[in-house]
């Protein structure tokens, strides 16, 4: 309760010496993300962590990449990728080909202590967690071994349902990056290298809302929603073609005890994550369901 509250604390009022971990050597970060490797959260967070002393590398993708989850690109043609400027490249690919490329070429032979996806442009509560991009690239990374965080600013309830735009989104991503920043510094002031950065195979879904610092509630750790209804459904049409139709359930206030509804309520929240697919907990269960399949 006390480490939650002083990471709160510190993330609401912003911390201004430079930041190294307990060996003096800067923490070294890298960061992806799936709105493009030009985006203002991934932009500024990389201004920012430089300023607190660290070392932090942006490869991104290229474009927007959206709701693309984790796909990867597989081809035999060189990739031809640009530097947008120191420990900053741009890679013609999904947020997992950018976060590959990152470890397992540019930093290849300097990994990375932490990797950060964000500081992505709206929520990724919900539904949005299964095709998040951002998302999906901090799950590949945990998967490899490496401690993630996916970072996210949410909406503006108000603006939500009007649904005409969400100016609170960008006017409060750079508090969103701030809060980012000071987190980051305060796990590295923490850390001797002789433990992980964060619990071994795991990593934080972190969404923070759309409002003032002053509005803002606190830190709810909290699941992601396990059953979140569908984004959109289809919609049949003549001579086999198909229209997606926004479901406009996600378009509703959530009140409920989910992530999306603590978000709603203006708080930032916390959703602990691993690259782990596995339900080994059931397995009883289906020995029990498949028994007797011949084969």
């Amino acid at each position: 309760m006390k480490f939650k509250k002083l990471i709160f604390l510190l993330g609401m009022l912003g911390l201004s010496s430079l930041v190294m971990a307990k060996d003096s050597k800067p923490l070294k970060v890298l960061i992806v993300n799936d709105d493009g490797c030009r985006s203002f959260g991934t932009v500024e967070l990389q201004k920012q962590l430089l300023s607190k002393g660290m070392d932090a590398w942006i490869v991104a993708p290229a474009t927007n990449q959206s709701g693309i989850g984790s796909a990867i690109t597989m081809k035999k043609e060189p990739f031809t990728y640009h530097v947008e400027g120191d420990r900053h490249y741009c890679f013609p690919g999904t947020p997992a080909d950018a976060l590959d490329f990152g470890l397992l070429g540019i930093l290849r032979d300097a990994p990375p202590d932490l990797v950060i996806s964000g500081v992505n442009d709206g929520p990724n509560t919900g539904v949005a967690q299964i095709n998040s991009g951002t998302v999906g690239a901090a799950v590949r990374a945990i998967r490899y071994g490496y401690p993630a965080l996916a970072v996210s600013i949410g909406w503006n309830t108000d603006e939500l349902i009007a649904f005409k735009g969400f100016p609170s989104t960008e006017k409060y991503w750079p508090d969103s990056v701030e809060y980012t920043v000071n987190m980051v510094s305060t796990l590295a002031q923490n850390w001797d290298r002789k433990s992980p950065l964060l619990p071994a195979g795991t990593g934080l879904s972190i969404n923070y809302p759309a409002y003032s610092k002053s509005e803002i509630l606190g830190v709810k750790y909290i699941g992601n929603e396990k059953f979140p209804p569908a984004q959109h459904f289809y919609k049949l049409l003549d001579n086999n073609q198909t229209i997606q139709e926004f479901n406009p359930e996600v378009l509703k206030v959530d009140e409920n005890d989910t992530d999306t509804g603590w978000l709603h309520k203006k708080y930032i929240t916390y959703t602990i994550i691993d690259g782990d697919w596995n339900a080994l907990g059931y397995e009883k269960q289906y020995r029990q369901l498949l028994d007797g399949v011949s084969e």
